[in-house]
């Protein structure tokens, strides 16, 4: 059976962002993450404001998969970096974890993440979609490069 675990992330996130964004209704930004940081360790917005939220909810959908029960404080941890203070050294700093937690909850009246009393899980429904997704794009990968169809037998 092909997993997430087996496509690339550079390719899987992506994909399944675009997906999120055509095929899921409830997943929608909030007004302000059109002009935010998406962390205080990070200098600039991001590059494409329109879809930063969709990549990261679909960042957030691969973790899961990988890493169950997942709660805001985690994922906090999982997108932390170094913060920049001119001639002192740098510190590492956990990121905000005020998108993640609307995210998590868009993701959760969707019907793709479930709340449980350690934190969130993938619903079959969620798993399904990655699992029917990460298909797909091997299979796109296995045309390119023909010693991969061996694992879609």
């Amino acid at each position: 059976m092909i997993t997430p675990k087996m496509v690339p992330a550079d390719v899987f996130i992506p994909r399944l962002a675009q997906y999120l964004r055509e095929n899921v209704k409830e997943l929608q930004p909030a007004e302000w993450s059109y002009f935010a940081k998406t962390s205080s360790f990070n200098e600039r917005v991001p590059d494409n404001p329109e879809i930063w939220w969709y990549v990261r909810a679909a960042s957030l959908l691969r973790k899961l998969y990988f890493i169950s029960p997942l709660g805001v404080g985690t994922t906090r941890r999982l997108y932390s970096g170094l913060k920049r203070r001119g001639a002192k050294p740098p510190r590492t700093v956990k990121a905000p974890g005020h998108a993640n937690r609307l995210i998590l909850r868009q993701l959760e009246k969707a019907g793709l993440v479930i709340r449980t009393k350690k934190g969130r899980v993938l619903s079959p429904k969620g798993r399904s979609l990655l699992d029917k997704l990460s298909y797909e794009m091997f299979k796109e990968l296995a045309e390119k490069k023909p010693e991969l169809k061996k694992y879609l037998e």
